[in-house]
């Protein structure tokens, strides 16, 4: 491992830098997800099942994006990652609001493969740069702006999404998230500052898979986010369906309460983790992956508990009467957000500075895939499939059993934990 690089320049430009990243996160999430809040009127209008959905919300994006995830990091290791962050935003930005134009599955289904395929240049490029633009011993706290700004996109997706499609439809708010992203590009393109690299060429994809896969602890912890990511990625593409057809929210009512009760204590529970993973793994290099798997499994029973309460049992607090579900909701989502900076974290510290995006491509790419790709359409088949027995109560049910992979993930990260020491001191030596 290398951590020898020097800083870019001042405290104010790495802030600015964070910044900005930060930014990107945001609208990279805001496209991604934005489908999640219009599901149930695109739904409607285009005439779709929930198998088809399922496929919109999941391996439309997934599958691509898997497959242009590698390319991009292998640029981004050896040309400036500014310049292809700001290539990637302006092909996803451009196919979400290309999206507005669609009439059809086939159609809709085209430009979420074009958002695949933009995003793809979007968080490995953008990890590696702050990795060797902020200093070692708070990178964890710098990588998490990718993942605040992650769920930040969340929250504004769900809240713009959900009361511009509710007031002027779905074809305004996929235009109103994705023309933004033209002039965050030139942004990010004539602002940003390339950190110095070790030198010497970059890596090849098969050099740094090869090394990366060579770390037992590596191994189990993508295995590991993977599996957890079925239950994590389904639940939110299709929590805010669950929210419609279980508490009849929609439009701005159904986004600002997703965010409360998901987006916000998910956003607080990474800048908690970041924070704690930072702190403790100066001592020692497992607590990044303890934190993660403790964070997946204290947050399971809390999201059963909400998925599986009755909505008519309510709370009355300060003159507001809330149903009691949503309280689990907000703390089994602040405990998963732990885990995603200290994952990226541990990532980064396994690899030398030329196969830094790499080493973000290579765990997020399946983690993207098996959670996107299985989670959204099997919860969409599994709820299909129960409407006959079990009615409205077929799509909560399918999404316990998807959560039922989040134990399995963080036994894969405490096995991790086991090797990641050793394996750290070892990158390092090399």
């Amino acid at each position: 491992m290398s951590d020898t690089a020097p800083s870019v320049t001042s405290r104010p430009y790495v802030l600015y830098a964070i910044a900005v990243v930060f930014l990107v996160s945001v609208l990279n999430v805001v496209d991604r997800h934005i489908l999640n809040v219009l599901a149930p009127v695109i739904q409607e209008d285009l005439q779709l099942s929930d198998t088809q959905m399922g496929v919109l919300l999941g391996p439309s994006f997934s599958v691509v994006h898997f497959a242009a995830v590698l390319p991009a990091a292998w640029l981004a290791d050896r040309h400036a990652r500014r310049s292809i962050v700001a290539g990637g935003l302006v092909v996803w930005s451009a196919m979400t609001a290309l999206g507005a134009a669609t009439s059809s599955f086939f159609t809709l289904t085209l430009t979420r493969m074009g958002v695949g395929i933009g995003e793809a240049a979007g968080s490995p490029p953008s990890v590696a740069l702050l990795s060797d633009t902020a200093p070692a011993e708070w990178r964890t706290r710098a990588l998490s702006s990718v993942t605040v700004g992650a769920l930040v996109g969340v929250a504004v997706g769900m809240i713009v999404g959900g009361a511009l499609g509710a007031s002027h439809g779905w074809r305004v708010a996929l235009l109103a998230v994705g023309l933004p992203g033209l002039a965050l590009a030139a942004v990010v393109r004539f602002t940003l500052r390339e950190p110095p690299r070790s030198p010497g060429p970059g890596a090849t994809p098969l050099e740094a898979g090869r090394h990366l896969a060579g770390f037992a602890s590596f191994r189990w912890a993508v295995a590991g986010v993977c599996l957890a990511n079925i239950g994590i990625a389904g639940r939110l593409a299709w929590e805010p369906s669950f929210l419609a057809r279980s508490y009849g929210l929609e439009g701005a009512a159904l986004g600002s309460t997703y965010v409360v009760i998901s987006a916000l204590p998910s956003m607080t529970g990474a800048l908690v983790g970041a924070g704690l993973a930072d702190r403790l793994a100066r001592h020692d290099l497992r607590w990044l992956a303890w934190v993660c798997g403790f964070s997946i499994l204290l947050g399971t029973p809390f999201i059963i508990a909400f998925l599986l309460w009755d909505p008519s049992d309510v709370a009355h607090f300060a003159g507001t009467t809330f149903p009691i579900a949503f309280l689990w909701s907000a703390v089994g989502s602040f405990l998963i957000g732990f885990f995603s900076p200290p994952m990226a974290s541990l990532a980064q510290a396994l690899v030398t500075t030329r196969m830094r995006s790499l080493a973000h491509a290579i765990w997020t790419m399946p983690y993207t895939l098996v959670g996107m790709g299985v989670g959204p359409p099997v919860i969409g088949a599994l709820s299909q499939l129960g409407q006959d027995g079990y009615g409205p109560d077929a799509l909560p049910r399918a999404m316990v059993a998807a959560t039922g992979f989040l134990p399995i993930g963080a036994a894969g990260l405490f096995v991790a934990a086991r090797t990641l020491r050793e394996d750290g001191a070892s990158a390092t030596d090399a």
